[in-house]
């Protein structure tokens, strides 16, 4: 084991340095002072502090410490841009969804930095960009972090075995320590960049296990291409529309291709001359290769479908983003086979080559403004409603809410101002939003829902009736969140002279709910236990229905029997009967 080869006091340095950084962000946070106080700036500093260090442990060599250094800082700090104006986007505090924002975004920046390292190893160590140099350096890159963090969780559960041995003989000494973030925070960085050292230093083994996975992947590959030449053979018999309709097809399609991609280029290393396979074998393999665009096709037309149904969704710009890449990887292999036949693997190389740095193009593109997909979603959305293809009670306002962040809030609170007086139940809908469920719905809602509920046949519904119908609603925010249209209408169902009114909720969902409000010295609701014999609600306009419909009082078939202080009520409902429980006397 040689570790001569690497700045080892520099690297344990650095990792202690990022431990440091990592502890006074989380202190921040859990304490509330700066920069947890300011997303934008939180995420910043925790991108540069995570991917400098780490970029300089995994790739740092007694040769080239200055270049790789000045590298991974002008990295990072684009990371730290990126992450700047995603930080941006967490509007309004507290409420923002913030799990939407970062699973994405940290995903993409650890696959750019995962694609951008290996560049800069070669540009580090002034060698020559070739695709076998780059593979090399990726494999070994993925290994040696996935390694390290091991020997990291094995070293924290030494650890946690130590605190726990003495724990058990009442000695909680160790245990205090050692769950102290002033200590587990340094601790656990060194213990990674250790690891990380031990393992760059075993390139042999690194080596042993990446050809491993190439003899492995060797076979799989095999296995993928007959998979994806069956799919295409059958589908002549099943037809296209059971794709789409037995579930999300066209991302099964897409994880199908990048599998393939992903063996075929852990075994085929751009070399001409290296041949894994027998000829039959090599050739069934390009063959399969060269109807990957079939694959691309059918993707894209189940693409196409969806957005011309639904408009565009931050899922559906990725998967266009995804398509796209796969397709032109696709392409570029087919093009080589059609030139090169058999020997078509020594322009391969070229191909990944150019599409690595297409794709940490389109990573950078779509986590800045050049590129944002969640607002070019408002804005495909947006322009739907105005063309009228979405109605107003159709706008899945929780997807503005919950998967847009800033751009999704910006087009609720214009929609508020917007529709105000058009649309007031829709308006009042918005204001549930990014509110928690113990803040006091506003006055604003109890104006909006007073002036907005229609009373049929121009009835007169009393303030206080209206009062307390708010009251009602908006102990549940749910219901509204989820209210499309209120109605009222006189009925009198004891002829006792004394007008009730019934309360009809219309949902964006399609339900209705009625109520019955009775004068018993204040507004009570009654819950209506049955809306018809068909169905839990009827079908048809029920505006109009209640407009021109005469209301017909029935007597139960059955009057309720009073036993002693025991109360037995019973009606019919498809046949089965219902006992009430007991109630005191009336």
């Amino acid at each position: 084991m040689d570790t001569s080869r690497y700045p080892t006091l520099l690297m344990l340095l650095v990792a202690l340095v990022q431990g440091f950084c990592l502890l006074i962000l989380h202190e921040s946070i859990e304490f509330e002072f700066w920069p947890a106080t300011s997303p934008s700036w939180l995420y910043t500093l925790y991108a540069f502090v995570l991917v400098c260090p780490t970029m300089f442990l995994l790739a740092a060599n007694n040769a080239n410490t200055l270049r790789l250094g000045t590298g991974a800082v002008g990295f990072a700090l684009l990371c730290a841009a990126l992450a700047y104006y995603t930080g941006l986007q967490v509007i309004p505090l507290p409420h923002a969804d913030v799990e939407e924002l970062l699973f994405p975004f940290c995903f993409a920046i650890s696959l750019l930095t995962f694609k951008a390292l290996m560049y800069l190893q070669v540009w580090a160590d002034d060698e020559p960009l070739d695709y076998p140099k780059l593979f090399s350096y990726s494999w070994r890159n993925l290994l040696t972090l996935g390694l390290g963090l091991a020997f990291t969780l094995v070293t924290w559960g030494v650890l946690m075995l130590w605190a726990g041995l003495f724990k058990v003989i009442n000695i909680d000494f160790f245990y205090d320590l050692f769950t102290e973030e002033w200590f587990y925070y340094p601790i656990l960085t060194m213990a990674l960049a250790f690891g990380i050292i031990l393992i760059r230093s075993l390139t042999v083994i690194v080596d042993t296990i990446k050809r491993l996975q190439q003899v492995l992947l060797k076979y799989l590959l095999v296995l993928l291409i007959f998979v994806s030449l069956l799919f295409l053979v059958t589908l002549p018999f099943t037809g296209l529309e059971p794709i789409w309709e037995n579930g999300p097809g066209s991302y099964l399609m897409l994880w199908m291709q990048a599998c393939i991609l992903f063996a075929l280029n852990s075994v085929y290393q751009s070399n001409a001359d290296e041949r894994p396979y027998a000829l039959p074998v090599h050739r069934f393999i390009y063959g399969g290769i060269a109807l990957l665009p079939c694959y691309s096709a059918l993707v894209f037309y189940g693409l196409a479908l969806r957005i011309e149904q639904y408009g565009w969704s931050v899922s559906r710009f990725w998967g266009i983003i995804v398509w796209a890449l796969l397709a032109l990887f696709s392409i570029g292999y087919v093009l080589a086979i059609v030139r090169k036949r058999d020997a078509w693997i020594a322009t391969l190389g070229k191909v990944n080559v150019g599409m690595g740095v297409v794709l940490m193009l389109t990573l950078v593109a779509v986590n800045s403004p050049l590129l944002d997909l969640r607002k070019r979603t408002v804005n495909d959305q947006l322009n739907r409603i105005a063309d009228g293809k979405i109605a107003i009670d159709d706008i899945d306002i929780q997807y503005f809410e919950r998967h847009l962040a800033k751009p999704g809030f910006d087009a609720i609170e214009k929609w508020k101002t917007t529709y105000r007086d058009t649309y007031p139940e829709f308006v009042m809908r918005l204001n549930q939003l990014y509110m928690n469920w113990d803040e006091i719905n506003s006055e604003n809602d109890k104006t909006l829902l007073m002036s907005n509920v229609k009373c049929i046949r121009d009835c007169a519904a009393p303030s206080e009736l209206l009062e307390q119908i708010y009251i009602d609603l908006s102990a549940n925010r749910w219901v509204m969140r989820d209210i499309k249209h209120l109605y009222l209408l006189q009925v009198d169902p004891n002829e006792d002279g004394e007008t009730e009114y019934l309360l009809i909720q219309e949902t964006v969902y399609g339900g209705t709910t009625f109520y019955l409000y009775a004068w018993q010295q204040q507004w009570q609701k009654l819950i209506v236990n049955s809306v018809n014999t068909k169905g839990d609600s009827p079908e048809g306009d029920i505006l109009k229905l209640l407009e021109n419909a005469t209301v017909l009082y029935e007597a139960p078939k059955y009057k309720h029997m009073r036993i002693g202080d025991l109360i037995i009520g019973t009606h019919l409902d498809n046949n089965h009967s219902q006992t009430s429980k007991q109630a005191e006397e009336q």
